[in-house]
């Protein structure tokens, strides 16, 4: 009784994405970590309002990722699709060293949601996509995500497979229309 009370309080469905800065590690080798942490922070102030108009909320920043969360897979990959245009236009003139390329994981399904944090196994896999499977720019979804993308399905193309424990996950990559991720 107990558990079904606190569950229905705090798990619900969530589109959970988890980006991934690319080459951080060079980067920081190269830059040092207060170059980086400063390039990093200024697109975080900038990417928030961003994140929110498309419905989404930046649940934390850790290390060079950002862990997002929507209601629904559309809305999060309409969320990335601006923050990507965002990224192009925060770029747009800059050397490279202060210019960032993030790759994305997008997982779904009930979410054990607290005040400043989200925990499941859609979260575990979207953090595994964005930050091992996907390029920079890659829009990955979990199976449980492409199954939940509605009109965006006919975007989608196939990946790949990744183990994940004992199962085999077949992964999604939402396709650019337009030459843009919306």
């Amino acid at each position: 009784m107990l558990d079904r009370q606190a569950s229905e309080r705090l798990l619900r469905p969530q589109a959970i994405v988890f980006s991934d800065t690319a080459d951080f590690t060079i980067r920081v080798a190269t830059d040092g970590i207060l170059h980086f942490l400063m390039v990093f922070g200024r697109l975080v102030r900038g990417a928030e309002p961003v994140i929110r108009r498309a419905g989404g909320d930046l649940v934390k920043v850790e290390a060079d990722s950002l862990l997002l969360r929507f209601k629904t897979v559309p809305a999060a990959c309409r969320g990335v699709t601006a923050l990507e245009r965002h990224l192009g236009r925060a770029n747009r003139g800059l050397p490279p060293s202060e210019q960032l390329r993030f790759s994305y994981g997008i997982g779904y399904g009930e979410v054990l949601v607290t005040d400043h944090d989200v925990f499941g196994l859609e979260v575990n896999l979207a953090s595994k996509l964005g930050e091992d499977l996907a390029e920079p720019g890659d829009i990955l979804l979990t199976p449980a995500a492409a199954a939940a993308a509605g009109p965006l399905a006919r975007r989608l193309v196939p990946r790949g497979r990744v183990r994940f424990g004992p199962q085999v996950l077949k992964v999604q990559r939402l396709r650019a229309a337009s030459g843009q991720n919306d």
